[in-house]
């Protein structure tokens, strides 16, 4: 366990202990990535609360959905509930505690829910009441490595899990919420503002983005994490590519690799080197996009991180496609679907399948281009992503009033 998470840890007894001691409730979210984790901070607060003549109870909201209602039964003088398994009980979980919230502080209680964030952001959206009762804390028990955000050759191609325009929306309300509550907490604002880099990237405002990576990267350099530093430069260059400024996208992207190299983060490294790809194919090099995508691929194939393999292998497909080799371009496309489905990569198999439908209508195989673009509108629509919806049934609707006049054409 880090330093950083021993004086959360503290913090938080603190507050319970606090309340104890003035016969006030205490409500606290603390939000986790890693049941592991979780694990080891929960027994550490529990040696620490004993300490201090305060026991820990277990809830289990997926079995006592009216919380209030739990806790208020219970004699909870010298008793702080953990709070497990929100999400088992919504959505009647939030409805009682929105509704009932002020049941907690008539009867003091002290708890502690223990959320992902997930969880966290549809609490703050769809009880909004009870998420504004909180004690101004909401205590990040552990800092993730921050993710890059990958985008494909061409907007039809992104490689994201996808979320909703309005889930993406309540996220940012969420982080930027908690960036006030957590100001002074140095490492954990370098995480929202990482996740908000790449969140306002999502929806397309690249301003933001450029400005919370940038502030996300200032804390990294400060706190000397090299990961975060290159994750962020990755961050940034993307952000600049999709300005348009591709130059200036290459400038950071080869920053991350280098320090990506140095820590020997293959992981990142191959992200970087990607992202180069992306670039390069951006200004139209597409030879050179190969190069670094190859890279990629070789690294993503050494560590065994199939969904990345996939990743390379379709923007591959992509570059080949641009440079007019659409038979190969087929090959790497079927080969990315295939991992894409051993992955469980819904979004990945539904670009696979579209770019599969746009190769064969390139090549004049009309009938087969609008199987695959019909396979891949039924998963866009399944998982309500619009950039493969809306694509497929432009170029469906193209190629049956081709497919109907060549039908005229034969009958005449």
């Amino acid at each position: 366990m880090t330093e950083s998470e021993d004086t959360r840890i503290l913090r938080l007894c603190n507050y319970l202990g606090r309340s104890h001691k003035y016969n006030k409730a205490s409500i606290l979210f603390a939000l986790y990535l890693s049941e592991f984790l979780r694990d080891d901070v929960e027994e550490s607060i529990k040696r620490i609360l004993k300490e201090q003549g305060l026991n820990v109870v277990i809830v289990d909201a997926g079995e006592n959905k009216d919380l209030p209602l739990y806790f208020s039964l219970t004699d909870s003088k010298n008793i702080i509930f953990f709070v497990h398994n929100l999400e088992k009980g919504f959505p009647e979980t939030i409805q009682y505690l929105n509704f009932k919230r002020e049941e907690l502080v008539e009867h003091h209680v002290k708890v502690v829910f223990w959320t992902t964030e997930e969880e966290l952001s549809r609490i703050s959206v769809e009880a909004p009441d009870f998420f504004a009762f909180r004690n101004r804390v909401v205590e990040f028990m552990e800092v993730p490595e921050e993710r890059k955000f990958r985008p494909g050759l061409v907007e039809f191609a992104l490689e994201t899990e996808y979320r909703s325009l309005d889930e993406i929306k309540h996220n940012i309300q969420l982080k930027e919420s908690l960036l006030s509550d957590l100001s002074t907490d140095t490492e954990i604002s370098g995480y929202l503002f990482a996740s908000l880099g790449t969140l306002y990237n999502q929806i397309g405002d690249y301003k933001k983005s450029i400005d919370c990576s940038e502030k996300a990267l200032k804390i990294s350099k400060e706190m000397e994490n090299k990961h975060g530093e290159a994750a962020n430069l990755g961050n940034l260059g993307i952000a600049y590519s999709d300005l348009g400024q591709v130059e200036k996208a290459i400038e950071y992207h080869e920053q991350a690799l280098v320090i990506s190299r140095e820590i020997g983060d293959r992981s990142g490294e191959g992200a970087d080197l990607g992202n180069l790809g992306i670039a390069y194919h951006a200004l139209g090099q597409v030879e050179k996009a190969i190069e670094y995508h190859e890279q990629a691929l070789v690294i993503s194939r050494e560590i065994g991180d199939r969904r990345e393999e996939g990743i390379w292998i379709g923007n591959l497909g992509i570059a080949y496609s641009d440079l007019g080799q659409v038979e190969k371009a087929i090959e790497y496309y079927e080969q990315a679907l295939v991992i894409s489905r051993e992955t469980g990569n819904r979004s990945g198999e539904g670009n696979n399948l579209g770019n599969l439908g746009l190769a064969y209508s390139n090549l004049g195989k009309v009938e087969k281009a609008i199987e695959y673009l019909e396979k891949a509108l039924e998963i866009g629509t399944e998982i309500k992503e619009p950039r493969i919806t809306n694509f497929c049934e432009q170029l469906l609707n193209s190629l049956k009033i081709l497919d109907d006049l060549n039908s005229i054409e034969r009958k005449s």
